[in-house]
C-alpha cells in the first residue's frame, strides 16, 4: 500500500512532493500523457508548494500581499526521459536551486516509483503592479528559507 500524501503534498527535507495520478484527460488517444501536461503537472508542484509554506497566490494575483508582487515565467526547460500512461501514480518533486535578486530557479523531477519520467528547470521573475521586476520581497524569502 502507498505512502498516504495530502492532496498539497508534503514538505520533506526541503522539497515538495505532490502525488498524482494520470487521468484519461491527461493522455493521449493512446493512452500516453501528452507532453504539455507534464508542465500542468509541474505548476500544481510549484503552486502547492508556495501554499504549503503560506504564500498565497490569490492574494498575489489581486496584489493584496504586504509587498505587492507576483509571477512572472521567463524561462522553463523540461527533458522528457519516460513516457507516465494512464492510471499511473506519479509525483512531482520540487526543490527551490537558486534566489537572484528579482528572480528564482526551481528544479522539479516527475517520477514514477523508482523512474525519473521528466525533469524540468523553471525561473519566475517578481513583478509588481506596474509589471516591472522588483527585488525578490522579504516576507517570500522568509517563507521559502527552509526551502534552499
Amino acid at each position: 500500500m502507498a505512502e498516504f500524501l495530502p492532496h498539497s503534498g508534503i514538505i520533506k527535507d526541503g522539497e515538495h512532493i505532490l502525488p498524482l495520478r494520470i487521468y484519461y484527460e491527461d493522455t493521449d488517444a493512446g493512452g500516453v500523457v501528452y507532453h504539455a501536461n507534464y508542465l500542468k503537472f509541474m505548476e500544481r508542484g510549484r503552486s502547492d508548494m508556495l501554499r504549503l509554506v503560506g504564500i498565497d497566490q490569490v492574494k498575489m494575483l489581486l496584489f493584496q500581499e504586504p509587498d505587492d508582487f507576483k509571477f512572472f515565467m521567463v524561462r522553463t526547460e523540461v527533458d522528457y526521459l519516460k513516457s507516465a500512461v494512464l492510471n499511473d501514480e506519479i509525483t512531482v518533486h520540487t526543490r527551490l536551486s537558486k534566489f537572484g535578486g528579482a528572480s528564482v530557479i526551481m528544479e522539479q523531477v516527475i517520477r514514477r516509483a523508482g523512474d525519473v519520467l521528466a525533469k524540468g528547470r523553471v525561473r519566475a521573475a517578481v513583478l509588481n503592479k506596474k509589471n516591472r521586476p522588483m527585488r525578490l520581497p522579504k516576507i517570500f524569502l522568509e517563507k521559502l528559507n527552509g526551502l534552499t
